[in-house]
């Protein structure tokens, strides 16, 4: 596993543990966000986890890098 790889897991590791962990702080904090008129507000900022990962997919499964094809 060359360098690339391993600082993609463990950023894909530390999105995916902040996204946990902001979802279950939404949960357990006993406020119904769904039922008051801005409640969708408190999801935005799952946004910029799912940014991450997209860009993450992006970079795995787009176009070969010009020093691979040596």
């Amino acid at each position: 596993m060359n360098r690339t790889a391993a600082l993609e897991r463990a950023v894909v590791a530390l999105n995916t543990a902040g996204l946990l962990a902001y979802l279950c702080w939404l949960v357990f904090r006993h406020h119904r966000i769904l039922y008051s008129a801005d409640g969708a507000l408190y999801l935005l900022p799952c946004l910029p986890f799912f940014f991450v990962y997209l860009f993450i997919h992006e970079r795995r499964h787009g176009e070969p890098d010009d020093r691979s094809e040596g």
